[in-house]
């Protein structure tokens, strides 16, 4: 495409050009490419560039506010404490103190409560329930735990209903983190659960009712979790569960569940349910300190199905591949007057169903293109409120291939080739009435690690070193300009595959919501520790950083060219 046919906006604003001219009429709502991408970086049209900085940074002080509170964590363990479950309770009152531990680690500001549900079943007679009420002291809980002893359950079914109905007896904090943690072997009274023996085949005998029972977790907002046992007991049970609180939620809420037969890894699972419900509380409490709660969202219908489909039974579906290219120079990149380069081609895209996977925020779906390549295709789980948004994936696709760039010009000083960002990109269905957009990515093979996060956090894997250095490198290589984070991947054999980063940027209007600006630098500084990676290169601690370890040390505040921002 010529020079003549690039779209500017104001000389502060990033330029957009197609490397080729679009086939693309309606990609977002009526918009063209051109149009998205005014929409990613303001145009003259829009209030001016002063004003949606301030307007961004507002919105950076209250995602503080809001990752804070959302550390506030209510955890629920609600267990059935029947004969079999002996091996289940232990493993709870032996990982509850290491639980926290890791927790901590992670989420720097955890103030974390811990709550017992005992239920067992109608044959204990007046027994057959016990409270511990939210407590900060593990010793109280293990104590608590500790007098437990797996009885009772004379038939199949226990009294679920009974253990959830106390759920809302709770003392639930204002604006916490609600998890509730639900282990059990064998599902509920009641026939339409199960195909078991049941003494009480007709219902709960004291009349609770499961759509009471989902009512009560919508509107205590707990973010409930089901650690099956048995799924060929519970599993009916599960799926009951879930669509009756996505109906009566309407798609706000569903059970997630997970296999918690194996007692050595329940630990990993619950702390990965506590970790992903903070995320989601942290975005809702973000909306709500903000006052902007966007267009109301809800939950796709999805079923997770980590098998790989049989691509002969599918079909192709055609669609626009849209890939940016990789910038050039790493400081003309990071301006405000950088021209992104689209380049945009037709391609037929097989994908399953299902997704095998989910974040928190988003579902993953296995793929093949037509060179039979496999990749992995990304959407939000969200409906509605602009996350399904043309902007949206140009900002993931924007920061991805920027930190792409970096990770380039890391290997090249390193002189080795150590890490290696996905080329990220975003696929339109061309045929689709409803415009539909995917991510775009190449399936990696192998274990999957998170080795830091976008608000301080750092995984205490050895691994995680070079990836300090990392982040470390790009705020000093850039002056201070921007920082990549929230590094995760897979290692191979070939050095670590990396995907879904975050870029913290003096712009704070470029890269989506997940710039944090200079307030994320600062957190990432408040907890790195230069290794002997960050040595080889001869890295050095901004000026700044005595005074933010001394200052969150005594009043938890730091400042930052005028910046102020709570942690």
């Amino acid at each position: 495409m010529d020079s003549k046919s690039k779209i500017s906006s104001t000389s502060s604003t990033v330029k957009y050009s197609l490397s080729k001219p679009s086939t693309s009429t309606v990609p977002y709502g009526g918009m063209s490419d051109e149009s998205a991408m005014r929409m990613v970086y303001g145009s003259s049209s829009t209030s001016s560039r002063e004003e949606r900085t301030k307007e961004k940074l507002e919105v950076i002080k209250l995602t503080f506010k809001a990752i804070r509170s959302s550390e506030c964590v209510d955890l629920l363990f609600l267990i059935d404490c029947t004969g079999s479950m002996g091996p289940y309770i232990n493993q709870v009152k032996k990982d509850i103190t290491r639980l926290q531990e890791n927790l901590k680690i992670k989420h720097s500001n955890l103030d974390m409560m811990f709550g017992f549900i005992r239920y067992t079943d109608f044959d204990m007679g007046s027994n057959n329930h016990s409270v511990l009420q939210f407590t900060r002291s593990t010793e109280e809980f293990v104590n608590f735990a500790s007098k437990i002893s797996a009885m009772g359950g004379g038939d199949d079914p226990e009294d679920v209903f009974g253990g959830m109905n106390l759920m809302k007896s709770m003392n639930w904090r204002t604006d916490s983190t609600r998890v509730v943690i639900h282990i059990a072997d064998a599902p509920c009274h009641g026939s339409e659960y199960h195909s078991m023996q049941d003494s009480h085949a007709s219902g709960d005998p004291n009349g609770i009712r499961l759509v009471d029972l989902m009512n009560s977790i919508n509107a205590l907002n707990l973010n409930y979790y089901f650690g099956h046992i048995d799924l060929s007991s519970t599993g009916k049970m599960i799926d009951i569960f879930d669509k009756s609180l996505k109906f009566v939620s309407k798609n706000q809420k569903s059970i997630s569940s997970f296999d918690s037969k194996d007692t050595s890894t329940l630990n990993e699972k619950i702390f990965n349910s506590v970790s992903e419900s903070i995320s989601i509380t942290k975005s809702m409490l973000t909306a709500k300190f903000s006052g902007t709660i966007a267009t109301p969202t809800t939950e796709r219908d999805f079923k997770i199905d980590a098998i790989e489909p049989n691509w002969a039974d599918i079909s192709g579906i055609i669609m626009l591949q849209k890939t940016f290219h990789l910038p050039s120079n790493l400081k003309t990149c990071l301006e405000p007057t950088y021209d992104m380069r689209l380049n945009e081609i037709t391609s037929t895209i097989k994908m399953a169903p299902n997704p095998f996977s989910q974040g928190a925020f988003r579902l993953a779906y296995y793929g093949i293109n037509e060179h039979g390549k496999k990749i992995v295709l990304k959407q939000s789980k969200l409906i509605g409120g602009g996350h399904n948004s043309l902007k949206t994936y140009y900002q993931a696709m924007e920061c991805q291939t920027i930190a792409a760039k970096f990770g380039i010009e890391f290997n090249a000083v390193r002189g080795k080739k150590e890490i290696t960002f996905t080329i990220a990109k975003v696929l339109q269905v061309k045929s689709s009435e409803t415009p539909t957009y995917y991510g775009l990515e190449t399936y990696i093979e192998g274990k999957y690690e998170k080795y830091n996060s976008n608000a301080g956090w750092k995984s205490d894997n050895p691994e995680t070193a070079i990836f300090q250095t990392f982040s470390h490198w790009t705020y000093n290589i850039s002056n201070g300009k921007a920082m990549v984070i929230d590094i995760q991947g897979v290692k191979t054999s070939k050095g670590y595959i990396l995907t879904d980063p975050c870029i913290h940027s003096e712009d704070v209007l470029r890269f989506g919501p997940t710039n944090l600006g200079k307030g994320g630098m600062i957190k990432f500084f408040e907890t790195h520790v230069c290794n002997k990676h960050c040595s080889e290169m001869g890295l050095t601690l901004p000026p700044f950083v005595k005074d933010i370890k001394k200052t969150t040390a005594t009043t938890t505040t730091a400042h930052f060219s005028g910046l102020s921002l709570g942690f």
